[in-house]
């Protein structure tokens, strides 16, 4: 089977171990051709970031180039998923040994033959920096222009579009976050696809994971040793399925809107290129279906 779906793939992992079944579910869908995942970029950094990235990323038998934001450096404390992942195999030992994300990002894109997808299930700021750089010795093209030509469509895990104003971490919690999420929906030239809070609250997954599975691993080590939240898989779940209504959703089209000062979101129905997403099934069929994807063997 030709590989179809090309993925770029930002994450925070950080505050939660559901950015690690995210990594999962395209590990997964990569090794089955399904999509070609070309990098994954981390969006807020500490000691063991790339490390615990890279020993994941072994452990799938998945080998891509990790990016780093170099400026997004967090409290590690209570991030102790990072330090029991960085403990096993690992062929990048530090985040000095990546290069800045939104470099690999517009490296990866420029080179590529043909389109991809972004997902980013962490804060938004590396795809900020994408959109807001300039020509190099990659492409001559500016950040706006080459996301233009080269992505299809960028999903995002952020925002809550079940109240107005909607309040959610991704976008409120620091100011480079803030002003990203209000930057991407002014001026991002592909279209935009948003999975809220309120789409993943309800949805347990990781909680058929086998002993020694190093995600149960990860997941101990967080406190979530019987599941947790789904936002994260969902929104990469989603992202490799394509299609949304067999995904288990429909989505409402119009225009995203984010405050650059405080985070919080709303939305404009109507004619647009951004959409939010609505569950259609029951929470079981996306926790079925996630877990099957992440607890069998690859």
């Amino acid at each position: 089977m030709d590989r179809k779906i090309n993925i770029l793939h930002g994450t925070d992992w950080w505050t939660d171990c559901d950015d690690i079944a995210a990594l999962r579910v395209l590990c997964r869908a990569h090794l089955a051709n399904k999509i070609n995942l070309l990098c994954v970029g981390v969006d807020s950094v500490m000691e063991d970031s790339a490390p615990s990235v890279s020993a994941f990323l072994e452990n799938e038998n998945v080998r891509v180039p990790i990016g780093v934001d170099r400026e997004a450096v967090r409290d590690g404390k209570g991030c102790k998923y990072q330090h029991v992942l960085a403990q096993y195999p690992h062929r990048v030992c530090s985040n000095d040994a990546c290069e800045e994300a939104w470099i690999l990002y517009r490296k990866t894109l420029a080179s590529l033959d043909g389109k991809a997808d972004i997902t980013e299930v962490g804060f938004p700021q590396i795809i900020m920096q994408l959109l807001r750089s300039g020509p190099d010795a990659y492409s001559p093209l500016t950040g706006i222009e080459l996301v233009k030509q080269k992505v299809n469509r960028i999903w995002l895990m952020a925002g809550r579009w079940d109240e107005s104003p909607g309040s959610e971490y991704n976008l409120t919690a620091y100011p480079e976050c803030r002003e990203a999420g209000h930057y991407i929906c002014e001026h991002s030239p592909v279209p935009l696809v948003f999975l809220g809070y309120e789409v993943g609250l309800n949805v347990i997954t990781g909680n058929r994971l086998a002993d020694g599975d190093l995600l149960k691993i990860a997941f101990t080590a967080h406190g979530s040793p019987n599941g947790r939240h789904s936002w994260d898989p969902m929104l990469t779940a989603a992202a490799v399925a394509q299609d949304l209504t067999a995904a288990g959703y429909r989505a409402v089209f119009g225009k995203a809107h984010v405050d650059p000062l405080t985070g919080k979101n709303t939305f404009t129905p109507g004619n647009g290129t951004h959409c939010y997403l609505v569950k259609t099934q029951p929470d079981s069929f996306y926790s079925d279906r996630i877990n099957e994807t992440i607890s069998s063997a690859p």
